[in-house]
This record gives C-alpha cells, structure tokens and sequence, in this order.
C-alpha cells in the first residue's frame, strides 16, 4: 500500500523541460500512421509525417547519464483509442531492446519454484482483466473515470501487440496477460503476493519498501519544492524519463480535452506509469508517492479480481482526469 502526496505547482513547465527531446543527433524517431486496411498500423522510422498518429523521440543515454529519455505524443485528430494504441506501440517499436532486458531483470524467474502461487496470481489477473474489459465498454462514452481506464488498457495493448510480434491493429483489446502486464504490475504484488500466499524468495517483487519523498514549503510561502527517491531492487535500476503529450478527450463522445494531457515522469522500460511515483502533469499537479505499508492483514480479505482496476491503471486515471488534490485521492 502506498500513500500518495498531491500538490499544486506554477513551475510546472520548468520541470518538464526535463523530458523535453534531446538533440536531433542523439535521437531515434519513429512514427506510427495507419494501413489501407481498417485499423492496420504501421511504424516507419524517422521524424513525424502526413498522417502520423502517434509519434516518439528515444535517447538512449543510460551509459552517460544513468537516464534514456522518451517523449510521446499523439494526433488529436484520431479517435483516442487510436492515439492510445499507437502510441503504446511506438512506445515499444523505440524502447523494445530495454524493455527486454528490463522484464528479464525482473520477471524472467519471477515462477521458478511458485507454479501455485502463479497459477492464482494467473487467474486473478484474468478476471480482472475481464471485469475491466466489461466496465470500459460499458460506460466508454459517459464516464470519464472508465474511458481513461479503457485508453490506458488500450496503449498497453498496442505495447504488447508490438513486443510479442503480433499483427498491429488498432481495433485489438488487451484481454489476455502478457508480459507487457507484469511489467505494469509492480506496485500491486506488493499486496497481491502475500493476498495470493507467494512464499518470499530472491525472485519476489515485495522484499522491500522503495521511496522517500521530501516537502518543503519556502519562506514567506513564496513556492513549495518537493524531491523524490526511489531505493527499490537493484535489478530494476534501467530507467526511463518519459514525456507523454496525450490530447485524449474525458469520454469517447466528448470534444472536451483531459487536464492531465501532459505527463513528465520518472519511469522503466515498458511501464506506462512512474512506479516511483514522481508526476508533473498538465493540471498544475504534482504528484508523489512514499512507501506506507499495510500492517494489518485483514484488510487484505478485501481484495477482489472484480472490484476495480488494478492500482497503476488508477494511478494514471487519477493523473490524467484530476484537478486538485482532493479529487486525485476521490478518481485513485
């Protein structure tokens, strides 16, 4: 379990230029358009063309720095599930080689010796991935909240699609786990491990709690600086600053833009979320996170496949559709 701190900020752009893109020379372009066939994608290299959905800039800086650098951004123009599954694939097309080298840090043994434990984490997962499935499709055009949750399932589907070499299409769901939702999944088996009686071993996500964050408010209220720190597994030290310039609409039937169409963030390789978490978005929010454990294990009991979305879908909800800090905590 994890506490979440929400802040309003006025230097918000000075923060971003962070993630802003690196240099032409240093970088690698691609660019996803559509097919001749209805919803075929396709992903050419190089800089953004006529037609471009969704398009990124990589900077493959670790060696240097200890940081690569992405920025995302997607064509208001396209229907939002659309920008959501491309932008998911040119996500993977840029950053695939990490990606793989990140999962198999992480999850390549992540079942050795826990058949069982994985077999229920499995089943879990599943029927939570059908109760969302249900929910975005049933409320996509009226609710804000589900049709953030169905675009966050989209880009991860069209993430998955390209990392395991399927057939791009836009009209593909994610309904089936894949490695690209373990890859997501950190922040919640730190609950699901013990929930689902995973036996701790050196293969386990939750052997440690993981971030510090510090707030200080400056004199006189004149501004308000707050710092993060992530000391998670030393296997998961490839790290990613993204950019993500999303102008998703609050429903599918919409014209209205999302507040949080900008997201600056400390991430991983193939996560669509911070994990850290360490956010400055479009709505003048910061948003933080510091590790607070559950000591109590009853709560636990409460835990179902088909009570909500899993906990970094509904961070990146919160993100993207809350204005103040209150209603980030009411959308979480």
């Amino acid at each position: 379990m994890n506490m979440f701190v929400t802040l309003a900020v006025s230097a918000l752009l000075a923060l971003q230029a962070v993630a802003e893109t690196p240099e032409d020379a240093k970088c690698k372009y691609a660019w996803a358009s559509l097919g001749s066939s209805e919803g075929d994608l396709h992903i050419h290299d190089g800089k953004p063309g006529q037609g471009a959905v969704a398009w990124g800039a990589f900077q493959n800086d670790i060696r240097f720095s200890g940081w690569d650098f992405l920025d995302l951004q997607s064509n208001a123009s396209y229907a939002d599930d659309v920008q959501a599954y491309a932008s998911g694939a040119v996500e993977a097309y840029l950053t695939r080689d990490l990606i793989e080298k990140h999962y198999n840090n992480m999850y390549s043994r992540y079942c050795d010796g826990q058949s069982e434990y994985c077999e229920r984490l499995s089943e879990f997962l599943q029927e939570n991935l059908k109760y969302s499935n249900d929910q975005e499709h049933l409320y996509d055009s009226t609710d804000p909240y589900w049709h953030m949750v169905h675009l966050q399932m989209k880009q991860l589907a069209g993430l998955s699609d390209h990392l395991e070499n399927k057939t791009l299409n836009t009209s593909n769901e994610y309904l089936n786990v894949t490695r690209a939702l373990y890859l997501n999944l950190d922040g919640d088996l730190m609950d699901l491990e013990a929930f689902l009686r995973r036996v701790g071993d050196e293969n386990s996500i939750f052997q440690t709690s993981a971030c510090s964050v510090l707030i200080k408010v400056l004199p006189d209220n004149e501004d308000i600086l707050f710092a993060h720190n992530t000391w998670f597994l030393y296997r998961s030290m490839l790290r990613i600053e993204k950019k993500y310039t999303f102008p998703w609409h609050v429903t599918s039937e919409s014209s209205e833009i999302i507040p949080g169409h900008t997201i600056s963030m400390p991430s991983y390789p193939g996560k669509l979320l911070s994990l850290d978490d360490f956010y400055i978005a479009s709505t003048g929010l910061a948003i933080t996170e510091t590790s607070l454990e559950n000591n109590n294990d009853s709560l636990r009991n409460l835990i179902k496949p088909d009570n909500a979305p899993l906990t970094w879908v509904r961070c990146m909800v919160a993100t993207r559709l809350a204005v103040t800090g209150s209603q980030w905590v009411e959308y979480f």
